[in-house]
């Protein structure tokens, strides 16, 4: 198993994509196959640019700040326009193009491996499973308090939209929650402060602001705290907490009772 990793903002460093494609598309691949077996997940810019693909992966994406546009449907004639705190889900299978104007976006994807491993199938129908959840539409329930404080989540992505990804907002604020990961999960600071407490005896500890990213693999003991943190948490399955419930013994039957 991995061990938590944190990646600033500052420290990330972009390479051009597509160049072939007009105006400016950028890439900082953070987590590969190489850390994960299960979640690919990155940072990318699109300003001017316009990238067709019909996707190999199921993505689940957040917009950290301009505005991020996909074109979807027949004949591209769907605009999805999102802005600052806007998520957007896509089903492996889809055809769009990414387009952005300075747009700088967080993305989570399914397989880790899409790039050699995901091939689509000859043939194969395009899916137009394409998810706009808008910042100003979501609506928080607070979670249980651990330590006082507040923290609540807003749940987009669950088993009746997705096989494979999660994704979850959360807001943390002068509250204290002790968690094992049941699951792997990548996340993004949208705001605030968000302190993650790992390692032996919760003493590393890790405070993630706007743009930072935690890859957090299955098994990880930690605490979340925070200073008005809110944080975009996309875990893998989507179904874990199905997975993580323990096996019932079937009863005997009457028979042979």
């Amino acid at each position: 198993m991995t061990e938590a990793l944190y990646f600033k903002s500052d420290d990330m460093v972009f390479a051009q994509i597509q160049s072939d494609a007009s105006g400016s598309a950028r890439l900082c691949q953070l987590v590969g196959p190489e850390i994960s077996k299960t979640i690919n997940a990155g940072v990318a810019i699109y300003d001017g640019c316009s990238i067709e693909r019909r996707v190999n992966y199921d993505e689940a994406a957040v917009v950290l700040s301009g505005t991020f546009r996909i074109l979807t449907g027949e004949n591209y004639s769907r605009v999805i326009e999102a802005k600052f705190g806007d998520v957007i889900w896509l089903t492996k299978g889809a055809r769009l193009k990414y387009q952005g104007d300075k747009a700088k976006v967080f993305y989570a994807r399914h397989p880790v491996d899409w790039t050699t491993g995901s091939a689509l199938i000859e043939g194969e129908k395009p899916t137009t499973d394409v998810y706009h959840f808008r910042s100003t539409d979501m609506i928080y329930s607070q979670m249980q308090i651990y330590s006082g404080g507040y923290a609540s989540t807003c749940s987009l992505v669950t088993p009746e939209i997705s096989k494979s990804l999660g994704a979850t907002i959360a807001t943390f604020n002068a509250s204290s929650v002790d968690w094992t990961t049941e699951y792997d999960q990548i996340s993004v600071a949208l705001g605030g402060v968000m302190r993650i407490r790992s390692g032996e005896n919760y003493s590393r500890a890790m405070d993630v602001r706007l743009g930072d990213v935690v890859w957090l693999p299955k098994g990880t003991p930690l605490k979340y705290e925070g200073e008005r943190g809110i944080m975009f948490f996309v875990p893998y399955p989507v179904d874990w907490r199905l997975r993580s419930q323990p096996v019932r013994p079937k009863p005997w039957p009457a028979s042979v009772r």
